[in-house]
């Protein structure tokens, strides 16, 4: 298969010593990592990245020869690259080699005996990249990519607002919070909306908090944690549901009326339900700038996985009033990268291991809601985070979206997660973002 060459050993030794970055897995009493060999998971195209499985039982290195079988994909497309083998003194290595810019997934399924005779098989996932600055989208923008979403925006400028605020009782009083409703494109924008008590008119900035997949309430503690460092919060959700409704209320929409929302027209850029939920965001973005407590100069948009996705469309369809995007693991990113023998970021309108019957068809409406283009169209300051090992939002359509900013950015990179980041990795982007806002007088906590 194109780039890819893997070698197999079982090795001789190994230390006690874990990268804490690693995938960590304990079975029946042994604990199981696996991560590239080297720090940083990070290679040159035509490199080689070792894949090194440890085992410790009771602190020391197993000696048990347990059963390992895997395969090695490119970022979850299939290169027919499988092995097997046994631990040797604990330890387990593959090696595979990439000559183009990308990454490679590893998975390893171990078999772990337990006291009673039985078996339990542990499975682990492991990322490395190559050349990862060189990813380079999948596709140009369609022709009429501008025109297409500058119509868009008159659309939704022809619609009334209408917002309407009512009062929530939370916390402590320390912030104010209300439940927003208002207009949008084929339905409502639901969200809550939190500030600072008593802030004064053109005094705070503005963040607005995007959700991530799925079919829930807007969140009332996130708009109010952000009120309580000093900003005017709004946290919608996708769907532009009623908030603070019983848990059934949005399990039984998401089990009936909304199930597969993520992948429906995919091929009609009408139909695509990106297109609704991007005129929602936008009309957040309104919705909060209309506050006259506003600065009037600064919107950060921020969030992660289908949030991370619609950080990156705001401040591309907002390019002259977002001025800091966060955007963390992207998903809607290089939906054609199939074309190109590539992975594309969630929903997957066409599944990594199906890339070979891909029909450019399937994904001819999602170019235009996809965050690769739009990040292209971004001139703000942008903070991105990138999961090496994640499966749903693959690491190299996250890339291709990095890239394709030319504005000042960043990237966070997580790497040996999966889909959720490294325990405190979000507060650190946080902090980051924080930080680059107080250099710039922006921000301060609540009185």
């Amino acid at each position: 298969m194109r780039g890819l060459s893997v070698f197999i050993c079982a090795a001789l030794s190994v230390a006690a010593c874990f990268c804490a970055s690693a995938e960590v897995k304990e079975v029946n009493g042994c604990q199981l990592r696996l991560k590239a060999s080297r720090e940083g998971s990070e290679y040159a195209k035509g490199e080689t990245a070792e894949f090194v499985l440890t085992t410790l039982k009771g602190g020391a290195p197993d000696d048990r020869e347990l059963s390992v079988s895997g395969e090695i994909t490119k970022d979850g497309v299939p290169m027919n690259r499988k092995f097997e083998g046994k631990l040797k003194d604990g330890k387990f290595s593959v090696s595979a080699k990439l000559d183009e810019p990308g990454f490679l997934s590893c998975k390893m399924r171990v078999k772990v005996p337990s006291a009673d005779g039985g078996e339990k098989t542990a499975e682990l996932l492991a990322g490395a990249a190559f050349s990862p600055l060189e990813i380079k989208p999948s596709a140009p923008a369609p022709d009429d990519f501008d025109e297409y979403w500058r119509r868009q925006r008159e659309i939704l400028s022809a619609i009334p607002m209408n917002v309407k605020l009512v009062p929530e009782k939370y916390g402590k009083g320390d912030v104010e919070v209300y439940d927003l409703q208002a207009d949008s494109f084929n339905g409502k924008l639901s969200a809550y909306m939190a500030m600072p008590k008593n802030a004064a008119a053109k005094s705070l900035p503005a963040i607005i908090l995007t959700h991530g997949a799925g079919v829930r309430s807007s969140s009332i503690g996130s708009a109010a944690a952000w009120a309580r460092r000093g900003f005017l919060a709004l946290d919608f959700n996708a769907h532009g549901l009623p908030n603070g409704r019983p848990k059934d209320f949005y399990k039984n929409l998401a089990d009936g009326e909304l199930k597969d929302y993520r992948t429906r027209g995919g091929g009609d850029r009408d139909k695509v339900f990106f297109r609704t939920l991007y005129m929602r965001l936008m009309r957040a973005m309104d919705a909060a700038m209309a506050q006259p407590q506003w600065d009037g100069k600064t919107l950060v948009v921020f969030g992660g996985s289908q949030g991370g996705g619609q950080a990156l469309a705001a401040a591309g369809l907002y390019p002259d009033k977002v001025t800091v995007c966060v955007s963390m693991y992207p998903a809607m990113c290089d939906h054609t990268g199939p074309a190109v023998g590539r992975a594309s970021g969630w929903p997957h309108y066409v599944r990594p291991n199906r890339i070979d019957s891909y029909d450019p068809r399937l994904v001819e409406g999602a170019r235009y809601i996809d965050a690769v283009n739009l990040a292209s169209r971004i001139k703000c300051r942008t903070f991105m985070m990138i999961n090496y090992a994640d499966p749903v939002c693959a690491p190299t359509s996250c890339y291709a979206a990095y890239n394709a900013v030319s504005a000042p950015k960043s990237v966070y990179v997580n790497e040996e997660s999966r889909h959720a980041p490294a325990k405190g990795s979000v507060g650190e982007l946080t902090e980051q973002v924080r930080e680059y806002l107080k250099s710039a007088g922006v921000g301060e906590p609540a009185k």
